[in-house]
């Protein structure tokens, strides 16, 4: 088994997850009051869907990026041997 953290906007875990239990993560992109707001909707086996909030963004590619940078962080080593 091993766990991953699942970091908010600011890199902190929110929850510990088991990989093998993860289903799907995808990005929710709706208009804030100034730009674009970015979530990331994640599916996990024996959960409801989980939405992590990735903030306001000036327009879709600044969030896009920000999600791309909220997955390479999910899918770092946090322990490397």
């Amino acid at each position: 088994m091993k766990l991953i953290p699942i970091p908010d906007a600011d890199g902190n875990p929110q929850l510990w997850v088991n990989v093998d239990h993860l289903v799907s993560v995808m990005p929710i992109y709706r208009g804030g009051a100034t730009g674009i707001v970015v979530d990331a909707e994640m599916k996990i086996d024996g959960m409801q869907l989980y939405r992590v909030k990735l903030g306001e963004h000036a327009d879709r590619d600044a969030a896009q990026l920000a999600f791309e940078r909220w997955m390479e962080q999910l899918q770092a080593d946090p322990d490397p041997v």
